[in-house]
This record gives structure tokens, C-alpha cells and sequence, in this order.
């Protein structure tokens, strides 16, 4: 059987894909980062399951407001220049199965709710990110335009 080959206008747009993923988490990361009074507390106390018992514990919610800023850049940038981008695709998977398994898209009894986007049920950006990421982490992006390719070759070399 031939492996099919990808052309290069398909490989242009998944390392546009990538890089824009990271560009949203380098960016947001880096909102949370300057912005002095940035907590997840609210978003916590507002989150279903697990995730809502950290932001009653003030130890626990420093560790994930250091660990979502700092998580979101270091991925973000690692995804934006092509550098150990299976690594960073899977912790940005991580990260966003985290935000939408704590707050998902429906009420308590599995209906639409309204946000300040609008009304969502099931699929929000989140989902749609997180089906996103899953194409860029499915080819090896950062062979096809970043970094990756150098550690290939260093790899290569060894």
C-alpha cells in the first residue's frame, strides 16, 4: 500500500491550525499572567464535580491559577513555533478536556444554557477547540513547518 502524501496548500492550513491554537492559549495565558486580580475561583465555584472543592481551598486554587496561566503560555508558544508539538497538542488536550469537563455546556438537568455568547448545548468553543487540536495533534505539524523538524534531525544524528 502507498502512503499517501499531504500537499503542501493541507500541510499550509494544519500549521495555520496549530499556530492558531497557540496563538489563543499563548494569549489568554498571557492575559491571566498581567493581569494582577486573575483568579479561576470563579470559574471553579461555578464548576461541576471535583474541580469546585479547589476553589474552597486557597493552597489548591494558587496551584491551579500558577499551573492554567503558566500551562496556557508554555503550550501555547511551544505550539506556535512547531517545538515537541505531540507533547504540547496532548497537554493542550489536557488542559481544555479540563475546562469543558468542569463547566460543560448544559444545566444541572441537561439543557441548553444561555452564556454570554449566546445558547449552547453540548458543543461550545472549548469542544470545538479541543476537535481541533485533536487534527493537529493526528499529523506531525512541527515536522511540516517548526522546530520538530530540527530535533528530528538532531534525533537522526544521535
Amino acid at each position: 500500500m502507498e502512503k499517501s502524501e499531504i500537499s503542501n496548500w493541507k500541510k499550509a492550513l494544519l500549521v495555520l491550525l496549530r499556530f492558531s491554537i497557540g496563538w489563543h492559549f499563548f494569549y489568554q495565558g498571557y492575559g491571566k499572567l498581567i493581569s494582577p486580580f486573575w483568579t479561576s475561583e470563579g470559574f471553579l465555584k461555578a464548576s461541576w464535580g471535583p474541580f469546585a472543592s479547589i476553589a474552597e481551598n486557597p493552597t489548591l486554587l494558587a496551584i491551579a491559577d500558577y499551573a492554567m496561566m503558566w500551562g496556557l503560555v508554555i503550550v501555547g508558544l511551544m505550539l506556535m513555533i512547531g517545538l515537541f508539538t505531540q507533547i504540547a497538542s496532548l497537554a493542550g488536550l489536557a488542559l481544555l478536556i479540563m475546562i469543558y469537563v468542569a463547566l460543560p455546556p448544559l444545566d444541572y438537568t441537561g439543557f441548553v444554557i444561555t452564556t454570554t455568547q449566546g445558547t449552547e448545548l453540548y458543543v461550545d468553543k472549548n469542544f470545538i477547540e479541543i476537535l481541533a487540536l485533536a487534527v493537529v495533534t493526528s499529523f506531525q505539524t512541527g515536522r511540516m513547518l517548526g522546530l520538530d523538524i530540527l530535533v528530528e534531525y538532531w534525533r537522526k544524528q544521535s
